[in-house]
């Protein structure tokens, strides 16, 4: 579900991670994710938080450029 919204928002990989990492750390987090998305009742922080740790190459929650452009770099163009 993320990928397909993602892919109709963003038309870059760098762009979409530069304006989902709210904070300007160089990672995005589950309170980055939840910024962006607002109120959408079919994500929570748990399941966020799940997917971010699977998509995660550190496994501690918080997506890299390049993890997130693994996860997202064939979907958003």
């Amino acid at each position: 579900m993320l990928k397909l919204k993602f892919q109709n928002c963003f038309e870059s990989v760098r762009k979409a991670f530069l304006i989902l990492d709210t904070d300007s750390n160089g990672t995005i987090e589950v309170e980055d994710l939840l910024k962006y998305l607002g109120n959408d009742q079919d994500m929570n922080y748990d399941d966020l938080k799940k997917l971010l740790i699977d998509k995660d190459s550190r496994k501690i929650g918080k997506l890299s450029y390049a993890d997130f452009s693994r996860w997202m770099g064939t979907v958003i163009h």
